[in-house]
Parts: structure tokens; sequence; C-alpha cells
């Protein structure tokens, strides 16, 4: 036994780094709803690649992917870079945010406390010299694909991180539901609630954009799936993310939505999917009374995005 506790060091990661970054990423401890392991090639390509993929677009100017070490061994993480998310890519480059991708912390206390404190000091540094003045953690365009399927929001289950980030001045700025729709064969039936409406479908073989035209024309509805393989204890699942779905204004309460949603979920039966998954904002009341009228169904899961005034 030590006579005293090792220190942690924190730096960033580098290529040598991979396979320590690759078990502890992959710690089924860490993998929220809907994810799967990432390989090591993956898990590079996240972590030390200028921009890399995201679900949705995000503008990235710097990273600084950070790893906290006790006694040789990696045993916390923090992914920090500056840029714009898919929310703030209207604004000027000069006006980047801080971007708190992921926060993974050991899970005996008191050393998860401390290798948090070690590591967002880090990371607050680093957006301080690149003259952030706002950090958003976990917006939803941030995300590693293989996580959340594609998504970034932190699970609410995660308390550790909830109760340390609050204690530094973060604030909660969204919370999400989680709820599915299981594949059984059933097909709705698919009604135009117009003739001039059309129904253009667009894809490649994981990403499938519907939009819908009034006259041929002009775009009223639109609506994206992004194709996922994830894992569930033993079992994988092919699943249907329904990342976006929108109809305009003044187009709304004429059962457009109601209509792409069926087109939806039947393609959804007819490619021999598993599910389909949608994470709503809470205030997406007329979205979840639809979704809930088509059998989908809760998930006992909350996602939360917070946000930051830095302090100079």
């Amino acid at each position: 036994m030590l006579p005293f506790a090792p220190a942690i060091v924190v730096r960033v990661l580098g290529p040598d780094d991979m396979d320590a970054a690759c078990v502890l990423l992959n710690h089924r401890e860490y993998q929220p709803l809907y994810s799967r392991a990432m390989a090591q090639e993956e898990v590079s390509q996240q972590l030390l690649g200028d921009a890399p993929p995201t679900l949705l677009p995000v503008r990235w100017q710097q990273r600084a992917c950070l790893g906290a070490w006790r006694a040789g061994e990696l045993i916390g993480f923090v992914d920090a870079a500056i840029g714009l998310d898919s929310d703030s890519l209207g604004l000027p480059d000069y006006q980047a945010l801080g971007l708190l991708r992921a926060l993974l912390l050991p899970a005996a206390q008191p050393l998860a406390d401390e290798t948090a404190a070690n590591l967002l000091d880090a990371a607050e540094r680093f957006w301080r010299i690149g003259r952030v003045g706002h950090v958003k953690a976990f917006h939803g365009s941030t995300g590693y694909p293989a996580w959340q399927a594609g998504l970034g929001m932190l699970p609410g289950d995660r308390a550790d991180q909830v109760r340390l980030l609050i204690g530094r001045n973060y604030r909660f700025c969204d919370r999400y539901y989680c709820v599915y729709w299981t594949v059984n064969g059933t097909l709705f039936e698919e009604s135009p609630p117009q003739t001039a409406l059309t129904l253009v479908m667009r894809d490649t073989q994981a990403d499938r954009s519907y939009q819908v035209f009034f006259r041929r024309t002009e775009l009223i509805a639109e609506a994206r799936v992004a194709h996922h393989v994830v894992e569930g204890g033993a079992e994988r699942q092919a699943i249907a993310h329904l990342v976006t779905w929108s109809v305009e204004t003044r187009w709304r309460n004429q059962d457009i939505g109601r209509w792409l949603l069926r087109r939806i979920l039947n393609d959804a039966t007819q490619r021999g999917l598993d599910q389909v998954v949608v994470f709503l904002q809470m205030q997406q009341a007329a979205a979840i009374n639809l979704l809930n009228q088509h059998g989908f169904v809760e998930h006992a899961y909350r996602g939360y995005t917070l946000e930051k005034a830095l302090q100079e």
C-alpha cells in the first residue's frame, strides 16, 4: 500500500494514448442509451481529428482532448473544443463558443471529484486562452456518432457529472426525452392531406431525407432519419433515428406532420429495422402527443444540455 495518494496529472492526449482512451471510452458504464463501442480508429478520429464527424453540423476551430492520469493509468477524460454548434452556425467566428463534448470520471469518490476539478480547470484555461466567454456542455450536435444515436446530451442519471458541473456554475438550458417505437410489421395508411402535396425522398446507405413540397416548388416540411446499429446488453439492434422533423408554421395543424411520420414508420418496417427512436425537447408537446398516438413509448431517461458564462 502506498504511503501517499498518487498525484493526478492532466495532459493533452496524443496518438500513443489511443489504446488507453479506447478502453476508457468503451467502458460500459459510460455508454448511454442507443450506443455502441468504438473501434480504435474511430476513437482516434474523434479525439485527434481537427474536424471530427458528427451527426449534425459543427464548425470546429480548436480542440483539446485532455486525459487525467494517476500512477500511469488513464482515469478520466474531457473533450473540450472551441467552435460553433449547430444552433450557432450563423454567428461569426470571433463569437465562437467553448464546447464540452464529454466528461468521463472514475466511479469512486472522492477521486471523481478531484479528477473533475483537474480536468475542468484545464478545460477552462484552454477556453480562456482561446478568448471564449461562453461554454455549452453536451449540446446535441457535438456528440460522438457512436453514442446516444449520434447526439451529445448528458444523460440525467450521470449524477456525478451533473452535480459537479452545477457546482461550477453551469446551468441547465435544455431537457430532452427519448421515445421509441418497436417495429411490429404494422403498416399505417398514408393519405396525403392535399392533392397538391408531393413527398420527395433522398438517401444514402445510412441517412435518408424526406421533403414535402406544395405544388412541387415550395418546401413546407422535411425530416431526416439516420440509421444506426446499437448495442443493448448482448443484443445488437438496427434503429432509425428521427433526427429532424419539422413543418413550416403556416402549414401546421393540417396533418402534414402525421403523413410524414407515417411514411417514416412504414419505411422502417419495410427495411426490416428494429426500432424508430426520437429525442425531443420538453417543450415539443405537439410532437410528443402525435408520437404517442402512433404507439411510441417513453424511456426512463432524461437528457440535458448545460451552459456557463466564463468570468475573466
